[in-house]
């Protein structure tokens, strides 16, 4: 086929047959004549990938007046000159694509590190270092293809060779582990893992008394160091079992159920230990903060994502006012007496709600009572001279009116009634040496004394109302009251509990807890389990508590609705707070506050 001027540009059946579009030989805009004719149209170099001097070195054309003077006959179009060219081009947007590619997720990951650490220059150097690493594979892996580009292979394999280059599997590079400590001074296990995205680091929450179901974290029981409580051996399982072998797997770090699947495996025990639930969980932590990086977003929409969770929700926060039970030697019954602001429609605003009435009850304190009232317990709440039960819920209430928040704030409490069984009684004097058998109390009982408190006061939530054991207690409350009834010690973040509180229907809200547990996987399926037969779900942390955000990460990725880490005090427990705070800042319209809603029957 000619045109008017009586060139030729017809074109071979083979090229329509590959799908790739020909290269026009009319002028170019940028050409000096119409004879001046691009070999390759570089229109989908992608800007701003490279600096502009390499753009302007790499997207500068081959004229064909040059090439005449290689080839003799260019007024047809052979097969394999038409596939050289095809093969550089690609090759070539491949290679600029690689790198392009490698500075977006470079890009991408920058926003996620408040979320994780704030990288000091050492590590942000060798991030970059990494990069460049990568970037350099890129390119020896680009050379490595160019035979198999030329030697005449269809244009579908292109791509999947192509795509075999670009979509590289990030493993794990480095994983070490050391001895930190927690809040209240007991070490506790921190690993460092390293991929091309740089360094992830995560320190597992302490249990502070092991109860009967959680999984086992190991601890050295030499008490010659530590009053034996060091970790030196959940830390040598790591750095000598578990990473190698990980390493040796080549797991990539989105592979999160299949990571903790091996580790439980590597480990062979029904409670982990063998190697630590305190080792394994903490290196199945920081694979979650891995793998939010290589998907290139915050660690709570990774976690929604495992979680299968569409619509994120803001929690309620339990802030402990006062402590009682054995924390406090004070006549307190029962361990915590916390405030649940429900009436607000933000979590900022239920900060502001609960740090307002903290603050007006430590002033109050300190004027009603001697300056030691005002120190505060592991959990940040204060421990004063109260009698009774009924003395601490009238506290809490005319503290809540005299803020001006009485229909926006509620009390919880935290019986923590395992502590005052005695003998198939409940002993409210347990403190007292000399309490009287006959005035323990029955389940029935202890119930009605929880359902007076409720009529009288706003009191809408209870948590371990009855001993972990005591299930005919739970069950018959359940049905009397619609007011929730929190199973911590109760199901200790275990399937096979949490499976009988179900078939018992004993409580209506559970636990989860990360030190109770051996793997992230295991606490979305126990999750999974709550959820799925109507148990709200509320997030709690544990005493020996470390300075790490994954919990606020999680409550929030789980839309778990509420979260239980303590007063808003201490930096252990506040930092958890200000970290869904920044959540929420993010989210913006979108972020949605549970509210009196806070256990998703609605």
């Amino acid at each position: 086929m000619f045109n008017m001027d009586g060139m030729n540009v017809g074109r071979c059946h083979s090229l329509e047959s590959t799908g790739v579009v020909p290269v026009s030989l009319g002028g170019s805009p940028t050409s000096a004549n119409g004879s001046d004719v691009f070999l390759y149209d570089d229109s989908s170099m992608s800007d701003g990938s490279l600096y502009a001097s390499d753009q302007e070195n790499l997207s500068t054309p081959i004229k064909r007046s040059d090439c005449r003077r290689l080839h003799k006959r260019r007024s047809r179009c052979p097969q394999q000159q038409i596939q050289q060219r095809q093969a550089a081009n690609l090759r070539e947007r491949r290679r600029m694509q690689s790198i392009n590619d490698a500075f977006e997720g470079l890009r991408a990951h920058i926003p996620t590190l408040p979320y994780e650490k704030r990288l000091s220059k050492v590590d942000t150097l060798k991030l970059a270092i990494g990069y460049i690493s990568f970037l350099g594979e890129l390119v020896r892996a680009d050379r490595s293809f160019s035979d198999t580009m030329l030697s005449g292979v269809n244009n579908g394999q292109n791509k999947e060779e192509q795509k075999k280059i670009i979509i590289r599997v990030m493993p794990i590079k480095i994983l070490l582990a050391r001895q930190i400590f927690d809040s209240t001074g007991v070490p506790t296990v921190e690993v460092d893992m390293v991929t091309e995205l740089g360094l992830f680091r995560v320190g597992v929450p302490n249990t502070d008394v092991k109860k009967v179901a959680e999984a086992v974290q190991l601890r050295d029981n030499n008490p010659s160091q530590y009053m034996g409580m060091g970790v030196s051996n959940a830390v040598k399982n790591i750095n000598t079992i578990i990473a190698p072998e990980l390493i040796k797997q080549n797991y990539e770090v989105t592979m999160q159920k299949e990571i903790d699947q091996f580790m439980l495996a590597l480990d062979g025990t029904d409670n982990r230990s063998r190697l630590g639930a305190n080792a394994i969980m903490c290196v199945s932590m920081v694979v979650a903060k891995a793998g939010a990086a290589k998907k290139g977003m915050p660690l709570y929409r990774h976690i929604s994502d495992m979680a299968e969770i569409t619509t994120i929700i803001m929690p309620v926060p339990h802030f402990t006012i006062l402590t009682g039970g054995v924390l406090a030697s004070n006549d307190l019954p029962f361990q915590e007496y916390m405030i649940m602001p429900t009436g607000v429609s933000s979590f900022a605003d239920a900060m502001r709600l609960g740090t307002d009435i903290y603050q007006y009850v430590k002033k109050l304190i300190k004027s009603k009572f001697k300056i030691e009232s005002t120190y505060v317990s592991d959990s940040g709440g204060f421990a004063i001279p109260l009698r009774s039960n009924r003395d601490a819920l009238l506290f809490l209430t005319d503290a809540i009116k005299q803020c001006g928040y009485a229909g926006k704030v509620e009390i919880a409490i935290n019986a923590c009634a395992s502590d005052l069984y005695k003998d198939g009684g409940y002993d409210l004097e347990f403190k007292n040496p000399k309490s009287n058998p006959q005035n323990y109390m029955s389940a029935d009982k202890l119930a009605e004394l929880y359902l007076e408190n409720m009529k009288e006061f706003p009191m809408c939530s209870v948590e371990d109302a009855f001993d972990y054991d005591d299930w005919a207690g739970w069950s018959t409350l359940t049905a009397r009251t619609q007011m929730q009834l929190i199973g911590n010690d109760l199901t200790q973040t275990n399937l096979r509990r949490v499976g009988l509180a179900v078939e018992k229907k004993a409580g209506n809200t559970l636990s989860l807890r990360l030190s109770q547990s051996a793997t992230l996987t295991e606490i979305i399926e126990a999750f999974k389990l709550m959820k799925t037969n109507g148990f709200g779900v509320v997030v709690i942390d544990r005493w020996g508590e470390t300075d790490d955000l994954f919990l606020a990460d999680l409550v929030v990725g789980l839309s778990a609705g509420q979260i239980k880490c303590g007063a808003p005090a201490r930096s252990e427990r506040i930092g958890k707070y200000n970290q869904i705070l920044r959540i929420e800042e993010e989210l913006g319209a979108l972020a949605k506050y549970a509210g009196k809603n806070y256990r998703g029957q609605n």
